[in-house]
C-alpha cells in the first residue's frame, strides 16, 4: 500500500466515524470495505496518534477531541479573513495600492485575502487567494517568520532552500538572519523587488492577545513608484493597520 492510499484509507476511515458517531470495529471493517487486518492496523495509528477513542467497555470507536483542533485552526483563518476585511477595506481606499492579507501554512504563506491596485500604474502580481508563496524573500513571508517561536524558526533554516528569484533575493542565512532580527526591533517588513521585479511591498504583523503573529499583510506597488516620502508613509500606514486589526482580534 503506497502512502497516497493509506491516507486516503485513513481519512476515509475518520469520515465514516464522524458520520455515524460510534461504531464497532466490526462495523468500520464492513463500511471501508477492507481486508480486517488493514482496517485494525488504521484504528491502531489513529488511536495511538489520537484522532480517534475507543470505549473500553463497549469497544466503540469514535472521534477525539484532537479533530477539534484541527477545525479550531481553520475557523481561526476564517475568522481573521473576517477580522481584518473593514481595516483591509480602509487600507486599500487610502494608498489603492495593492493589499494581500495572508497566514502562514508549513513552510510557506497562503494569501487569505487579495485586492487589486485602482492605479494606472500598478503592479501585475501572480498571487491569488488561496495560493502560497515563499517566506524569506517576500514581505508577508518576513513579518511571519519574524513572529515564529525561536525553536520553530530554526527548524524552517534547516529545511531552507533559498532560491533567487531576483537580483535582490536574500542569498544567504546569515543575511536572513540580520533581516529577521531587524523586522522584530522596528515592527514591519519591506520586500525590496526579492520575489517579483519592479514590485516594492510594506508588511505588517497581525496579533492575538498574546503578541503572537497569527497572520501578516503588505501594501504592493511599483517600485518605480516609490519615493522616500511615500515609502514612509506606506510604513506608518500599515502600522497603524497592525495595531488596528490587532486590537480587534483582542
Amino acid at each position: 500500500m503506497d502512502a497516497a492510499q493509506t491516507v486516503a484509507r485513513a481519512l476515509g476511515l475518520l469520515e465514516l466515524i464522524g458520520k455515524h458517531k460510534r461504531l464497532t470495529a466490526s462495523q468500520i471493517i464492513a463500511g471501508m470495505d477492507l481486508h480486517r487486518s488493514t482496517t485494525y492496523r488504521l484504528l491502531r495509528t489513529l488511536t495511538q496518534l489520537g484522532y480517534i477513542r475507543k470505549d473500553k467497555n463497549g469497544g466503540l470507536y469514535s472521534l477525539s477531541t484532537k479533530i477539534l483542533t484541527l477545525a479550531d485552526s481553520v475557523q481561526e483563518t476564517r475568522d481573521i479573513k473576517k477580522i481584518a476585511q473593514p481595516f483591509i477595506e480602509e487600507l486599500h481606499r487610502k494608498t489603492q495600492e495593492t493589499i494581500h492579507l495572508a497566514v502562514l501554512d508549513n513552510d510557506e504563506l497562503v494569501y487569505l485575502d487579495k485586492r487589486e491596485s485602482t492605479k494606472s500604474l500598478r503592479v501585475v502580481m501572480s498571487s491569488r487567494t488561496g495560493s502560497h508563496a515563499p517566506l524569506y524573500c517576500t514581505g508577508i513571508g518576513k513579518v511571519l517568520l519574524s513572529g515564529l517561536p525561536e525553536a520553530q524558526f530554526r527548524d524552517y533554516l534547516k529545511n531552507l532552500r533559498l532560491i533567487r528569484y531576483t537580483s535582490n533575493t536574500i542569498a544567504g542565512v546569515k543575511e536572513l538572519l540580520e533581516e529577521i532580527d531587524l523586522i522584530r526591533r522596528q515592527g514591519f517588513a519591506e520586500d525590496r523587488e526579492e520575489h517579483e521585479e519592479g514590485v516594492y511591498c510594506a508588511a505588517a504583523p497581525v496579533l492575538n492577545p498574546a503578541g503572537e503573529t497569527i497572520a501578516a499583510f503588505s501594501v504592493s506597488l511599483p517600485s518605480i513608484r516609490r519615493t522616500d516620502s511615500l515609502r514612509l508613509e506606506l510604513i506608518e500606514l500599515v502600522k497603524s493597520a497592525s495595531d488596528k486589526i490587532s486590537k480587534a482580534v483582542g
